[in-house]
């Protein structure tokens, strides 16, 4: 946990303030008790107005005192306020960004759900530590020891009615805190649980209505949400225990001072001041043991969260990027005995894959399931790094690039489409938010988007719903192989990105595609043979292996499982019009 309090270094300053101010309120706060044991030794019924001048004089210098700890009470709930909330704002950016830089293998190793609560949850808790920290930690020594130092200046023997209480409160929270510690590790848990299913069945709502499993849901939901009920209320019934046990203890040591103090004759005044002094020492106590509770909590949060903030980067930066004179990136794009492996796996998802592909040229992927497609469109991007061998753009490692200035000049319009809550021309705009609305109505013409945009009533102002759920699946990826050609870099990737399109409108955007983009690369990946038969270079792959490179007409000569591909297709489509 200590690892994370290096994210403090930008609020030094407050905390020195908060320091003061804390220490001058402690010391105030100790001094009430004998202004007002003072206040009232002043009283005298024979002293007349004198008398009354002197309580006035007295109880006045107490109310100040009261206001200026009131005044550093305030001051300091702001500070830590300010700092506990800027050191968690900072912390989930920190979270957030390590995210953004992990390699795709590294940021699913932790599932989304986890993610999601180790930078809500997580972080609050350990926010929360230090906020309790400012406020509790640095002034409960200072008042317990400082309490029980003014105590024995008032009278030598009836604090040890206080200091022998203190053990027993202590002694109590070590009792609850044993069962209530464990409990919060497994809270943790059962959250991450809870936020995974109410996920799950929150962005899969039509698959549980298309199957009719509303009712094995609300029972899966319900079991988990139980859980999290179950072992909050456990740790609330054994918190709900303790609180009353220390106010028990808190009038137990004023009715003891008030007996010993009555039967060794103490004087009112210092009677009272001792009685202040006991519940500021007993409460002092008690904030330590708050704290103490809140630290395993905080501490197993800080382990969740340094498992994101140690994740490796392995998708660096090198020393030596590569720079062009022109500041242009032509695309020429070439695998060389490319082997990859996900960690972990037994076997490699690609084997000694080699191709080449210039500017100007369309090349197309296809190959079954499992195949490997996917992890070649992967690798160009670096959302991975390959294990063997290496990708070279441009005659340049891939590795020897910077990933984000890389990325600007790779465009890639995926199978599974992710469109962001907002208009379509914020989509569109997603890939470079300088284009004009020209170039945008532009680009969209050509993925036969406009058309449907217009049809829209508030055109390109046409609000999405969070999740698309207002378009059809052919909707979405036009706008997503909109969105790809807005950015207009030197390689282009068509992962799939066709597959909900009907033939004549896949045909029509591929033309429109070769005709108007110009000085790139153009990947496809497809299922279809229609959608890759005119690229000029084709990739059928098998098992992570290519088993055959050429154009159409070479693989139906000489790769057998591109014939295979390709009558299957066939044969199912002759099977439809048969049967129409």
């Amino acid at each position: 946990m200590l690892k994370l309090f290096k994210y403090l270094k930008p609020y030094w300053k407050q905390l020195v303030l908060i320091s003061f101010v804390l220490i001058a309120q402690v010391v105030t706060n100790l001094l009430v008790p004998n202004l007002l044991s003072d206040m009232i030794r002043s009283i005298d019924p024979n002293a007349g107005n004198s008398a009354i001048i002197k309580i006035l004089e007295k109880g006045g210098i107490a109310l100040l005192a009261v206001l200026f700890v009131v005044g550093c009470q305030i001051l300091t709930s702001y500070l830590s306020s300010k700092i506990g909330m800027g050191f968690g704002r900072d912390l989930r950016n920190v979270v957030f960004k390590k995210t953004q830089r992990v390699a795709l293998n590294e940021f699913y190793s932790i599932s989304t759900a986890s993610l999601i609560n180790r930078t809500t949850n997580d972080i609050n808790q350990v926010q929360m530590l230090v906020m309790m920290s400012f406020r509790t930690m640095l002034n409960a020594p200072i008042i317990l020891i400082g309490g029980c130092i003014m105590a024995f200046s008032l009278d030598t023997t009836l604090p040890f009615v206080i200091i022998g209480l203190i053990p027993v409160l202590f002694l109590l929270f070590i009792f609850v805190g044993k069962y209530i510690v464990p409990l919060f590790k497994v809270m943790q848990t059962n959250v991450d649980s809870l936020t995974t299913v109410t996920r799950e069945n929150l962005t899969g709502v039509r698959v549980i209505r298309a199957f009719n499993t509303e009712a094995d849901e609300d029972k899966r939901f319900k079991a988990v949400n139980e859980k999290v009920a179950n072992v909050n209320t456990k740790a609330n019934v054994i918190m709900g225990v303790g609180m009353p046990s220390v106010d028990l203890l808190f009038a137990i040591a004023a009715i003891l001072l008030l007996y010993f103090g009555a039967v060794q004759g103490t004087d009112v005044a210092n009677l009272t001041a001792l009685t202040q002094y006991s519940s500021r020492i007993m409460m002092a106590c008690l904030m330590v043991v708050m704290i103490f509770i809140q630290v395993p909590r905080a501490s197993a949060s800080a382990k969740r969260i340094n498992e994101i903030l140690d994740l490796p980067e392995t998708i660096l930066s090198n020393e030596k990027v590569k720079t062009y004179k022109t500041g242009k990136y032509q695309g020429k794009l070439e695998f060389n005995n490319v082997t990859f492996s996900f960690p972990g796996a037994e076997n490699p998802t690609l084997k000694n894959l080699s191709f080449k592909v210039e500017p100007n040229q369309t090349l197309a992927i296809i190959g079954g399931t499992g195949s490997g497609k996917s992890t070649v469109i992967n690798l160009i991007p670096r959302f991975y790094d390959v294990t063997k061998g290496e990708i070279m753009l441009d005659g340049v490692d891939l590795r020897d690039y910077n990933p984000t200035d890389l990325r600007k000049h790779v465009a890639l319009a995926s199978q599974t489409v992710e469109l962001f809550g907002g208009t379509i021309r914020e989509n569109l705009k997603y890939a470079n938010e300088n284009v004009s609305d020209e170039e945008m109505i532009a680009a969209a013409k050509l993925a036969c988007a406009h058309e449907f945009i217009m049809e829209k009533p508030e055109g390109y102002d046409y609000l999405i719903q969070k999740g698309a759920g207002n378009l059809s699946g052919g909707q979405k990826q036009r706008l997503n192989i909109a969105r790809a050609l807005l950015k207009k870099p030197c390689v282009y990737i068509f992962d799939d990105s066709f597959s909900a399109l009907d033939f004549k409108t896949d045909a029509q955007i591929r033309k429109n595609i070769k005709e108007n983009v110009k000085d790139a690369t153009i990947i496809i990946v497809a299922q279809r043979v229609n959608t890759i038969q005119n690229a000029d270079k084709i990739i059928v792959l098998n098992d992570g292996e290519a088993v055959g490179v050429g154009t159409h007409e070479e693989l139906l000569k000489n790769c057998p499982e591109y014939v295979e591909i390709v009558d299957s297709q066939t044969k199912h489509n002759k099977v439809k019009k048969e049967g129409k």
